[in-house]
């Protein structure tokens, strides 16, 4: 007699569609975007950074003496140490922007007078330290990179505007600070993608604030998540020019290239950031000398929508729509900020995010250890070494 047949599998490649945790942080659906109750477009354009890091912290927007001591606590750490003036210097001529910014935070922990402590308490003061220090960190390294000295921080300037000021000098553009809030604020969060559940499976352990923003920014690096605002770019450059956007997509698709900038787990139809950062790209162009980077992405995206409209649909479920990343590439080189500096803005704005769902995580803990299915060889038997 046969044995019992196997129970199917449970595996999902990828854990698509998994339910793995629950959160009252952020929601992600198609087209959707909410954080704490409040869908992007209502805070896109409305809100200052703070506010936002604030009600992803707090769980609801400050009021106005609350929001005020908030920003205070920011500006009063924003400044960085020492070691870590140090560990920049040392790092620029040869570090990746994803890489020294991992590294410097995760070296912050050394300074940290609650370092160890997962405390509701010790948490939130770990997360506003966090988010100040994130932007002095990664425009130090911007200068440095340039041969440049820091600028230091200004008290009087609000999170975008510094983060500007820092990183750009004299030459930020007039619009820099204002781009730069709403750009935050629509990267702060986004659910369970891969360096959140990381930031979560780490902070799952026990492990610290710290342990746990540095593994996100690890996952982050990678082009499948993070990354695409310097692919973007060197698609775009790669067109050349609107005329020759249909053909080079067309090729594209021919030859399984992937366009940069377009598709999303669960962005089927719609990605709600992506409209801001096209209208900033739009309005940045128009004073922009250079080659017309706005116009041959637009003739891209049309020309990827007209293939999705008549490919068949092994190839058009693999064109997927425009994504945050595809005109962030552009908004941010009209600024003047290098494409492959994307990721690692991203993560200036993500940190709060990350802080939120590492303090969720620590306030009704178990850890995440999921199963795995086995697929290897069975009934082995030890053969010593000499007869091997």
């Amino acid at each position: 007699m046969s044995g019992a047949a196997a129970p199917p599998s449970a595996y999902v490649p990828g854990l698509e569609g998994v339910v793995a945790t629950r959160t009252a942080v952020c929601k992600v659906a198609d087209g959707e975007l909410v954080y704490r109750g409040y869908h992007i477009d209502e805070l896109a354009g409305n809100a200052e950074y703070e506010e936002v890091a604030y009600l992803l912290l707090h769980g609801a927007l400050p009021r106005r003496e609350q929001l005020r001591e908030f920003k205070a606590e920011l500006v009063k750490h924003r400044q960085i140490s020492p070691l870590v003036r140090d560990l920049i210097r040392n790092m620029s001529e040869s570090g990746t922007p994803m890489d020294v910014l991992r590294t410097v935070i995760s070296a912050t922990s050394l300074e940290d007078p609650a370092e160890g402590d997962n405390s509701e308490g010790a948490d939130l003061r770990k997360a506003i330290r966090l988010t100040a220090k994130m932007p002095t960190v990664l425009a130090a390294y911007i200068r440095r990179r340039k041969g440049l000295q820091p600028i230091p921080p200004e008290a009087g300037l609000g999170h975008a505007a510094n983060f500007a000021h820092m990183a750009l000098g004299d030459q930020a553009h007039a619009r820099a600070a204002d781009v730069l809030n709403t750009c935050f604020i629509l990267q702060a969060e986004h659910g369970l993608n891969a360096s959140t559940f990381t930031a979560r499976v780490v902070a799952s352990t026990d492990a610290d604030m710290h342990a746990s923003v540095s593994a996100a920014l690890g996952a982050l690096k990678g082009p499948l998540h993070g990354g695409a605002t310097d692919g973007t770019m060197r698609m775009i450059d790669e067109v050349g020019a609107p005329e020759r956007a249909a053909d080079w997509v067309a090729h594209a698709i021919q030859n399984k290239v992937k366009i940069s900038g377009f598709g999303h787990r669960v962005y089927k139809t719609h990605d709600p950031r992506a409209d801001h950062l096209r209208r900033f790209a739009e309005l940045l162009a128009k004073d922009w000398t250079g080659p017309k980077y706005f116009e041959i992405q637009e003739a891209v995206a049309d020309a990827v929508a007209r293939q999705r409209e008549t490919a068949k649909e092994s190839v058009r479920s693999k064109l997927g729509v425009v994504n945050v990343d595809y005109y962030a590439a552009t908004t941010y080189t009209y600024l003047g900020i290098a494409a492959d500096l994307g990721t690692s803005l991203f993560a200036v704005g993500r940190i709060a995010g990350w802080c939120a769902h590492i303090m969720e995580q620590h306030a009704n803990n178990r850890i995440i250890r999921p199963e795995s299915e086995y697929t290897g060889p069975a009934g082995k038997r030890w053969v010593p070494l000499v007869e091997r």
